[in-house]
């Protein structure tokens, strides 16, 4: 299936693409869900999102061209004691972006009428980060979000160790973060991409920034 979808891109030249989970089913001819080849086609600088959602996938290429170290990923929930936000996704990440070199696993999937997947798991590599979400807005207007981050180590057990997952510390206190976020109109699927430098005053970030504006975008960034 994965070789499949690999043809399938290099034969349209398609610079990004997305599938919905639930529509894989073996009567419509997919015999898996095709996580594996998600992760390593990000990790060739491919753009993708989950859930059919084309817009972030062609966003995750976009950056992916400037800033090969972009993966897809969403925020799952806070971790309000310690600050942090986890990232995580069913299946797929730019495996290169994994501390150490990940874990291929076979899935226990129940979601649609096909065979179990496989697919990579571990934990998001620590260091500076730029989340990047494009919202779409009224009247065909689009605004985009980015957010200097950064995903954390972990110190002690790593009790997640079989999901795609990291965490990181938003530039503010996470319930001023997210009330910001949400004001924007800030949605669940991101990009995010590694920085050489943390913090908003970098060239990542400013690259970001005059992307934005050159797209003609409404661009807004989430500082401390």
């Amino acid at each position: 299936m994965g070789l499949a979808v690999r043809r399938w891109i290099e034969r349209e030249r398609l610079s990004a693409f997305t599938f919905n989970f639930l529509d894989m089913k073996k009567t419509s001819g997919h015999l898996t869900v095709p996580f594996l080849e998600a992760s390593k086609a990000m990790a060739r600088g491919v753009g993708y999102a989950g859930e059919g959602d084309v817009l972030t996938a062609q966003l995750v290429a976009a950056v992916a061209s400037a800033f090969p170290e972009t993966t897809f990923t969403e925020m799952f929930c806070p971790d309000w004691e310690n600050g942090t936000v986890l990232l995580s996704h069913m299946g797929e990440v730019n495996w290169r972006l994994l501390e150490g070199r990940g874990r291929i696993l076979e899935m226990d999937y129940q979601y649609s009428p096909t065979d179990n997947p496989v697919r990579v798991v571990g934990r998001l590599k620590a260091g500076p980060v730029v989340l990047v979400n494009l919202a779409p807005m009224a009247e065909g207007r689009y605004r985009l979000i980015l957010v200097p981050a950064t995903m954390l180590p972990v110190s002690g057990p790593d009790r997640s160790e079989a999901s795609v997952h990291g965490w990181f510390r938003p530039p503010l206190a996470v319930p001023g973060f997210l009330e910001a976020y949400s004001r924007f109109g800030g949605t669940h699927h991101l990009a995010m991409c590694y920085a050489a430098e943390a913090g908003s005053a970098g060239p990542t970030f400013a690259a970001l920034e005059a992307f934005g504006r050159l797209m003609g975008w409404d661009t807004v960034a989430i500082r401390g």
